[in-house]
């Protein structure tokens, strides 16, 4: 694990949440929640259902736009930024519902996150110069180099919707890396996964902040959660509750009571 303290002497972080605030009605999602995320971490957020995590994750991702707050990325505040915009700038993320194209095979749902990253657009497409082929053949080269990292490379023209659940959700991760992110969000990505599925995916979390990706999770399964992450936010009732590391959030009391909900 990386030593946050290491990390804030060294570089400023590369998200920084600022004051976010959301309600829905008279319901109030978000209340004033700040944290950092540095580069290279994977940063948990956790709390009970209702605490307000994938309310955060969407307005991070610019799905919906916050009531008062920034969020800096980088140097710029990225709040009104919209989803493709986002994705263009480097943030990616995946769903708590796995959400594919069921009638497009494994290798295409990937080249469709890479789509971003590709400069042939309507007219190149009719044209078919070489250029444009060149490309095309790097983007499924790119989509195959993917599908292997996470393990689906032998399913690569199997349609998404024959998979298994789990490898569904491995497909929706290798979508997301093809947009080459230097943040991906990943909202329960344990959720259904079998335990051999579940260790699976904690060494693949590691190996992507190895590849320079930094990481925000949110996840109910707290032993992956503790065993992958290297600073833990906590959210109670939309705010924050407590931030540190693992071992500081498993022995802080208040979190204790948040999730048994009684006194100590």
């Amino acid at each position: 694990m990386r030593d946050r303290e290491t990390d804030e002497k060294a570089v400023p972080p590369l998200l920084k949440i600022e004051g976010i605030s959301k309600s829905f009605g008279g319901i109030q999602a978000l209340y004033d929640v700040s944290f950092e995320v540095f580069p290279e971490t994977i940063h948990a957020i956790i709390g009970p259902n209702g605490a307000g995590k994938t309310t955060l994750f969407n307005i991070i991702t610019g799905v919906s736009a916050p009531d008062a707050g920034a969020i800096r990325y980088g140097p710029r505040n990225i709040v009104g930024k919209q989803v493709h915009e986002l994705v263009a700038q480097g943030i990616a993320r995946t769903f708590q519902n796995v959400e594919l194209f069921g009638s497009m095979s494994a290798m295409e749902n990937v080249l469709v996150g890479r789509h971003v990253r590709t400069a042939c657009g309507f007219v190149g497409a009719m044209g078919r110069w070489s250029w444009v082929r060149t490309e095309e053949e790097e983007a499924r080269q790119k989509a195959m180099d993917l599908l292997r990292f996470v393990g689906l490379d032998s399913v690569a023209h199997t349609r998404s919707s024959d998979l298994p659940f789990g490898w569904q959700r491995f497909l929706e991760i290798a979508r997301a890396l093809a947009t080459e992110p230097r943040v991906l969000l990943l909202d329960e990505p344990a959720s259904g996964l079998n335990a051999v599925e579940t260790q699976r995916l904690g060494e693949l979390l590691q190996e992507i902040r190895g590849r320079g990706v930094t990481l925000l999770l949110v996840e109910h399964d707290m032993s992956l959660t503790m065993g992958v992450s290297d600073r833990i936010l906590v959210l109670h009732q939309g705010k924050r509750l407590a931030e540190g590391t693992p071992r500081e959030i498993q022995e802080d009391d208040a979190v204790i009571c948040a999730y048994l909900g009684k006194g100590i």
